[in-house]
């Protein structure tokens, strides 16, 4: 991947940090049944899923990058058979991301399955911005 980058043009820093489970991430900071865990770990997230039990956690929805990191390649097959097996069902993938809900929640699986769209009334970051309804961040 960095070879790829570079070809690009892309510069690169190497850091030195620190690696936990996701496991130990949720010991530390959730309950059970959780209402969302998103997965964006560029590349790593067959090993972050791994990392932890999520039939124990049970998050209510969870949502994963399911794409090679700067393409529409999929990714998710090396993942998405543990996340199916823990009881979630697959309610969306909108390009980027696949979204999952417990399989014992029909109707969050069902709202999950509609992308964000105009009958939503958002106003993209940037109007929202231009519009001075938000500082510069």
């Amino acid at each position: 991947m960095l070879e790829r980058h570079l070809a690009d043009g892309w510069r690169h820093e190497e850091l030195r940090v620190e690696v936990v489970t996701l496991e130990s991430i949720l010991g530390a900071h959730a309950a059970p049944g959780f209402d969302l865990l998103k997965v964006d770990v560029e590349g790593a997230e067959a090993a972050v899923l791994r990392s932890a039990d999520l039939r124990m956690w049970r998050p209510r929805a969870i949502v994963v990058e399911a794409t090679v990191p700067l393409t529409s390649r999929p990714s998710h097959r090396e993942w998405e058979p543990g996340v199916l097996a823990a009881g979630y069902g697959l309610a969306l993938f909108d390009g980027l991301n696949r979204f999952y809900a417990r399989e014992d929640e029909p109707v969050l699986r069902e709202r999950l399955a509609v992308p964000a769209n105009v009958l939503d009334n958002y106003i993209p970051y940037a109007c929202a911005r231009r519009a001075g309804l938000i500082g510069e961040g």
